[in-house]
């Protein structure tokens, strides 16, 4: 069985993640669920827009899935032209995609106000293994025939943007959690960890802390 046409694809994405990103950020900001300037994990803690992100995380989920395969499956009909390496390289970056996937259902049905921790973890994953993988992708794009330049530049640029973002807010991530853990805060702070997440707060009095 042959398929054609499925080019559209990668443009049904890019229309899908604005228009859901879009839907939910009015809906967000219409009941007063978050302010203006927000995190987009904001857009899906509460009703309605809550359906909203589910729907458009999982969609873009699965869409991304397909796409992946999609792409495997077209560079190993044309190893040829990529070097003889790239199978191999292929089902590793096969894997991430898939691990990327797998983080943005995680992180879209586990909302960040009730579950910060398993949304974070699944965000981690699904933007650090797809930003790796967008970006090898989009080296290996410069190889395929008769592919304009001018869309290898664009989604080389915008994966780089995406990687050194991921990059970025990593170091700041690292950069608050040494100074909570090592630094002078830790002796002023309690951590609580619970099902739905963990709580740190400020100590009354350290030495009655537990």
């Amino acid at each position: 069985m042959e398929f054609r046409g499925l080019g559209f694809v990668p443009l049904f994405i890019a229309f899908w993640c604005t228009a859901w990103v879009a839907v939910s950020y009015t809906l967000t900001v219409i009941y007063g669920h978050a302010p203006l300037l927000m995190y987009i994990s904001d857009t899906g803690n509460y009703y309605p827009e809550k359906i909203t992100f589910k729907i458009g995380f999982l969609g873009m989920s699965n869409a991304n899935l397909f796409l992946a395969l999609l792409l495997y499956n077209f560079i190993l009909l044309h190893a040829e032209a990529f070097g003889a390496r790239q199978p191999m390289i292929q089902k590793i970056l096969l894997a991430m995609g898939i691990t990327s996937c797998i983080g943005t259902a995680v992180m879209s049905v586990f909302e960040t106000a009730f579950y910060p921790v398993t949304h974070g973890v699944g965000a981690i994953f699904a933007f650090a293994c797809g930003c790796v993988y967008n970006l090898w992708q989009a080296i290996l794009l410069y190889k395929v025939p008769g592919i304009r330049r001018a869309i290898c530049h664009i989604r080389m640029a915008s994966s780089a943007m995406a990687f050194i973002g991921v990059i970025t807010f990593s170091g700041c991530q690292l950069s608050v959690f040494t100074k909570l853990c090592i630094g002078d805060y830790a002796k002023q702070l309690s951590l609580t960890v619970s099902w739905k997440g963990y709580t740190i707060c400020k100590r009354e009095n350290q030495d009655s802390a537990v």
